[in-house]
């Protein structure tokens, strides 16, 4: 168990230089910070969270009723931002000249930018074209199936998983972005159908059907879709790229 709390704590800090940053501010703000308030906030609890997460009692209780995939967010509970950005204004708040000030800010904003990582680097991260922060296609889709004031039940294909229902709690699904985690070994055989590289429409449509889905949701580039010609699911549009099938008689159901 200690190896792995320790695995987990090298994952969570990456590179080292962030948490270097953060140690360093710490232990400046340690010395010159004198209100009680502030140093509860961010130094003292910042200290017990740490020590807690070492700690093997605490370890050892926590792990009844969480895994590995979740402890490590009990260092999310260390304001590491917070500490940081206070450190450099309190640093630059102490400088008796202007220019110090500026120079201060500056060397901790170079550090920061020179150790730090791009963040649109990460397929999963790209800039935010809408005020959830979801691709524009999901929002359109969702938009264009959504019945106001009821819940309707759609099956999405793997890129859209992750953010249906950041963007609206009005569109369930029979499968989420659990599916993609490959560690935990969910099974969903609609989920292995909509993945497959041509459609088997019957397929999908019975499973669909099976789990209450009145949409099925496909890019207009998979092959095979003419199928769904012989089945309970009609085409209605394609919107942002996307064709969306519904179940006959669905709106009966709504």
């Amino acid at each position: 168990m200690w190896n792995e709390i320790i695995v987990l704590f090298k994952n969570y800090i990456g590179n080292g230089w962030a948490a270097g940053l953060f140690l360093v501010s710490f232990l400046y703000l340690m010395v010159v910070e004198k209100d009680r308030i502030k140093r509860i906030i961010l130094l003292y609890t910042s200290a017990v969270t740490v020590v807690l997460f070492f700690f093997p009692l605490f370890v050892k209780a926590v792990y009844q009723y969480l895994d590995e995939e979740t402890y490590y967010r009990i260092l999310w509970l260390v304001p590491m931002t917070a500490v940081i950005a206070y450190g450099g204004v309190r640093l630059a708040a102490s400088c008796s000249k202007r220019w110090f000030s500026v120079l201060a800010v500056g060397i901790v904003c170079a550090f920061i930018i020179i150790t730090g990582d791009y963040v649109y680097d990460n397929p999963y991260f790209g800039p935010a074209y809408n005020r959830f922060h979801v691709p524009q296609t999901v929002a359109l889709v969702c938009d264009a199936i959504i019945v106001e004031g009821r819940e309707v039940r759609a099956v999405f294909p793997d890129e859209m998983l992750p953010y249906v229902r950041q963007y609206t709690a009005n569109v369930c699904m029979p499968y989420g972005r659990e599916m993609a985690v490959e560690r935990w070994e969910n099974d969903n055989p609609l989920y292995d159908a909509m993945r497959e590289e041509e459609v088997d429409c019957e397929k999908i449509a019975s499973l669909a059907g099976e789990q209450g889905c009145h949409y099925i949701i496909l890019h207009e580039t998979k092959p095979g879709q003419e199928g769904f010609e012989k089945t309970d699911y009609h085409y209605v549009e394609t919107v942002a790229g996307y064709r969306i099938y519904l179940q006959d008689g669905a709106y009966l159901g709504l």
